[in-house]
């Protein structure tokens, strides 16, 4: 057998029946991060913090702590049509619940405010108030989705080394590229994964092993580029789940998504 290669499989906190984000609370987390322990899972990400404060936060860290999980990352609001300073607002509070978690990283979109036709020197400028917000918790900013050259365009004129990427598995070859490839470009820029699988038609957020990404390919690269962080998964909610390309994976359960993809990962990861 070859040498194992060293990465941790992490993943969202999805819960089936909290599809709508502010349902989030704390009570959901800690019920979610036990059976997720369970399921193998030593990192996580939270998808949705709005509904937290700073003190929910610290019982969910210290939870986190009792049982040996680690809070790896967020992944900062940005489903939002207002201005720049109502984004902004948004943004710290996650950094607050994101310092508070004790997670490293804060993921976030290229800044979905008015207007929203790209602008590369708007969004270098949002992205650094963004940054100047992570940076003041002790934080790193990953920015995501497609397209990837815009986004390495962004980290590299902003030039900070807490400033990186995130790279977005399914978004990626939903947009015909090939994810091995776009890690390969994104080299030492990476700070975090959100790994998920589909055909190349919709964005299923399906379990990598699930769909017609090359896994194996995209393992090697993040090998070859020596990305240490935990390979990250992010799954969805029924909202999403319904749109999916075959039929038979919009029923497919949560907990057999999650353990199937584990365990898919954690085969080619220890072989690959």
């Amino acid at each position: 057998m070859k040498e194992f290669i060293g990465f941790n499989i992490g993943c969202n906190i999805v819960d089936p029946d909290c599809d709508d984000g502010a349902n989030y609370n704390e009570d959901v987390y800690i019920r979610n991060i036990a059976k997720y322990y369970e399921y193998g899972f030593r990192h996580i990400e939270f998808s949705h913090v709005l509904a937290l404060d700073k003190a929910a936060a610290g019982r969910i860290r210290e939870f986190c702590r009792n049982i040996g999980m680690i809070p790896w990352s967020i992944h900062s609001e940005h489903l939002n049509g207002s201005g720049e300073v109502a984004y902004l607002e948004t943004q710290t509070h996650c950094a607050t619940i994101c310092k508070a978690l004790d997670a490293k990283v804060m993921v976030c979109h290229i800044p979905n405010i008015e207007p929203r036709a790209g602008d590369l020197q708007r969004d270098i400028k949002v992205i650094t108030k963004v940054a100047d917000i992570t940076r003041r918790f002790g934080l790193k900013l990953a920015i995501e989705t497609p397209p990837y050259d815009y986004i390495i365009e962004i980290v590299d004129m902003i030039g900070r080394d807490d400033v990186g990427i995130n790279l977005d598995s399914g978004h990626t070859f939903l947009e015909g590229h090939d994810p091995a490839a776009v890690a390969r470009k994104i080299g030492k820029r990476l700070f975090t994964t959100h790994l998920q699988d589909n055909f190349g038609i919709n964005d299923d957020h399906q379990p990598p092993g699930l769909g017609k990404i090359d896994w194996a390919s995209l393992l090697t690269a993040l090998k070859e580029i020596k990305y240490t962080g935990p390979l990250l998964m992010e799954m969805t909610g029924a909202g999403v789940k319904i749109k999916r390309s075959v039929v038979e994976l919009r029923d497919f359960s949560l907990e057999k998504e999650l353990i199937f993809a584990r365990a898919y990962l954690e085969y080619l990861s220890a072989t690959g």
